[in-house]
């Protein structure tokens, strides 16, 4: 019987952490639709269940709502209370919020010790993430090592981590390449280059590298010209970034 009763317990337990889990999950998903139907201060309610649960990313996303005055009045000592509370929880863009909060002195005391600490935290959890296949991590990770944030600055570092971000599938950093190859920044320029990084993103869905492949076809300088083409791409473009300039009426 012991066996039996040890059993059932065990089930009742896992039940009762799988019901938080769910509730958990779903206070974020609603606070998340709030968000998109422009709905703040009903997202804020949702976000503050979900982050008193124990959700991270609500905690961090209540950070940002304070901070610019979305559904809640701005408040940038809660909202650096509030990334405190995420990075604490292990979330990597709260603690690089923090970060910057010290280096600026922006709702609490400029402190260039605690600022370096803080984004030396963050970039260890993207770099935990983006080993785990997270594209989006090694993104904000390139930008740590250009802009030397917690790390030495060191540009070439910067690109590999972008390329690794590229290569997982996340657009926006296939976006950025190719806008660096396009510009001749930090890199020698390359339009060849540039628009092969941008048919990239624009096959991860990246709205913006849609619209350049577009231009490069429409124009005709770098790649065979073709209307269709031009077309077809900044159709796509436009549905997936519709606020960008050239998709307005």
């Amino acid at each position: 019987m012991r066996g039996v009763s040890r059993i059932l317990l065990f089930f009742a337990l896992f039940g009762m952490t799988f019901c938080a889990r769910l509730a958990l999950a779903g206070d974020f998903e609603e606070a998340q639709k709030a968000q998109l139907q422009n709905q703040r201060k009903k997202a804020a309610r949702f976000y503050t269940k979900a982050c008193n649960a124990g959700n991270d990313r609500a905690c961090h996303w209540l950070g940002h709502q304070h901070e610019h005055a979305e559904g809640v009045p701005r408040d940038r000592k809660k909202a650096a209370a509030f990334y405190e509370k995420a990075c604490d929880m292990g979330n990597g863009e709260s603690c690089k919020a923090l970060g910057k909060r010290y280096k600026y002195g922006d709702g609490i005391k400029k402190s260039a010790q605690k600022s370096w600490r803080y984004f030396e935290r963050a970039n260890a959890l993207y770099a935990q993430s983006c080993d785990s296949g997270n594209g989006e991590a090694c993104y904000h990770l390139a930008y740590s090592y250009q802009r030397g944030e917690g790390v030495r600055e060191n540009v070439k570092q910067a690109l590999q981590w972008f390329e690794t971000a590229c290569d997982k599938g996340y657009g926006e950093a296939c976006h950025r390449l190719g806008k660096l190859h396009e510009e001749g920044k930090i890199v020698v320029e390359d339009r060849k280059k540039a628009f092969d990084y941008y048919k990239k993103g624009c096959e991860n869905d990246e709205g913006h590298s849609c619209l350049s492949v577009g231009l490069f076809y429409f124009g005709g300088k770098w790649v065979p010209q073709d209307f269709t083409r031009a077309e077809i791409y900044m159709q796509k473009g436009c549905k997936l970034a519709s606020e960008a300039d050239m998709c307005q009426d």
